[in-house]
């Protein structure tokens, strides 16, 4: 499931009205001296009434049309913004774009608006903080972490010096998710349960971001083997947004109800919160999130005895990374490709993914990604003879899932391993391999 890396509600507050009037003002005036009616600087991309708004302070233009606009005027943007109260405007244009942008999956153009922003100087510090935090979301997004945690505590140092609760609980709610990704639930944890503290304490209305904190607790009781309490945890996230849930958080929410519901062997109800996590992703054309779901579905449909229609999602999500260039989910998707493959009796075609799974892992940082590839590796070498390289699969699969302390992880290698060895006739060492999937499997169910 995705690693409640989930986009936050936009923070911009709406600029002056005097800015947006001194914004039209500018406009109108450089319109005249350049003896253009509103139809000939409106052209065939804007509309005519638009143009008249904005004129008038009545709409705001996008950084992109008034770049439009400045162009057609033959003056330079700067002209427009030279007053301060519009230099604040054309910030944040610009915090509104980066935000966009993550909300449609696309988080290195969000890093690179923000990072130009940080190089300005003199940035109002709040504008400065809210910077930082989407700076932040988008690194996390990026699975940057290393560069994204210290961005977000510079942020939070700040924003609780000048005592503003509603940055705190954002921020708050970042370093939760950069804990998270990072496999430490327990640091996890407290990051979002401070973040809720201080939502309530500040008695905040914004249901959205009580929402999406909710969320991620509840993403914490799903990979600790708690399926149940995650559908509690969710189903009290989709009730706190007072049915003003936006798409970025409520997919997110379906994602882990679907994974919830699988952990509880109810796959029927999995795939029906899977598809609607899917298509509000691709409405919000977050191609990443997009491919992972696919993923997620296709690993149920696996387990559900349908391969067919398993390797077909995961063939559909790899195909939607090659577009990005994504090299962090691909390995998941190249394995699970191999691996429906081998069910449906392709071996050639499962060794050819296979393959490709294990280069696309060695360009991977994620070790999880490295549990499934060297398992199934070991799954299809064992099929085709070679069983000393099977075995070396194996225990690099179990050396993965026990450096990042995965139960789960090491309780499904364990139990193939031990299935594999008793067919070989090994039948000693398939006991303590079952023998360790047991432990596994009942460490992962009582954290």
């Amino acid at each position: 499931m995705a690693r409640a890396t989930r986009v936050a509600p936009s923070l911009a507050k709406t600029p002056s009205a005097r800015a947006a009037t001194q914004l039209g003002a500018r406009i109108r005036k450089a319109r005249h001296e350049a003896g253009l009616s509103l139809m000939e600087v409106a052209g065939t991309d804007l509309s005519r009434p638009f143009l008249n708004q904005i004129e008038l302070g009545q709409a705001r233009p996008s950084t992109k049309t008034l770049q439009a606009i400045a162009r057609r005027l033959q003056r330079p943007i700067e002209y427009f913004l030279e007053d301060p109260d519009l230099s604040r405007t054309a910030l944040e244009l610009a915090l509104a774009e980066g935000e966009t942008a993550l909300r449609r999956g696309d988080a290195g153009r969000t890093k690179a608006l923000m990072a130009s922003l940080l190089e300005r100087p003199h940035l109002p510090i709040e504008l400065l903080v809210r910077v930082q935090l989407l700076l932040g979301d988008a690194l996390l997004r990026l699975r940057e972490l290393a560069e994204a945690m210290p961005i977000l505590e510079d942020a939070l140092r700040v924003a609780e010096q000048r005592k503003w609760p509603m940055l705190v609980a954002e921020i708050c709610d970042r370093l939760g998710t950069g804990q998270y990704l990072q496999r430490r639930p327990v640091e996890a944890g407290r990051w979002f349960d401070r973040a809720l503290s201080v939502h309530d304490q500040a008695k905040m209305s914004h249901p959205l971001l009580r929402a999406r904190i909710l969320g991620h607790r509840a993403n914490l009781a799903y990979v600790s083997g708690q399926p149940r309490q995650a559908i509690a945890g969710y189903e009290a996230a989709i009730g706190a947004a007072q049915g003003v849930m936006d798409m970025p958080v409520l997919a997110g929410i379906y994602e882990g109800l679907a994974m919830s519901f699988q952990q509880t062997g109810d796959s029927e109800r999995a795939l029906v919160f899977a598809q609607r996590s899917l298509r509000l992703w691709e409405t919000l054309q977050d191609v990443r999130m997009s491919a992972q779901l696919r993923n997620n579905m296709a690993e149920i449909l696996l387990e559900e005895g349908r391969p067919e229609e398993a390797e077909r999602m995961f063939l559909e999500g790899l195909a939607q990374l090659a577009r990005i260039g994504d090299t962090e989910l691909m390995p998941y998707l190249l394995a699970g490709a191999a691996e429906a493959a081998l069910e449906l009796g392709a071996t050639a075609r499962a060794a050819e993914a296979s393959g490709k799974a294990i280069q696309a892992f060695e360009r991977s940082s994620d070790p999880l990604a490295g549990v499934g590839v060297h398992r199934v590796a070991a799954r299809i070498a064992f099929g085709a003879g070679l069983r000393p390289e099977s075995r070396e699969h194996f225990e690099r699969a179990l050396e993965l899932a026990t450096s990042i302390a995965d139960a789960k992880a090491v309780s499904k290698v364990a139990y193939d391993y031990a299935r594999t060895l008793e067919a070989m006739g090994e039948t000693g060492l398939a006991a303590l391999q079952y023998r360790q999937a047991y432990e596994a499997r009942r460490l992962a169910s009582a954290s």
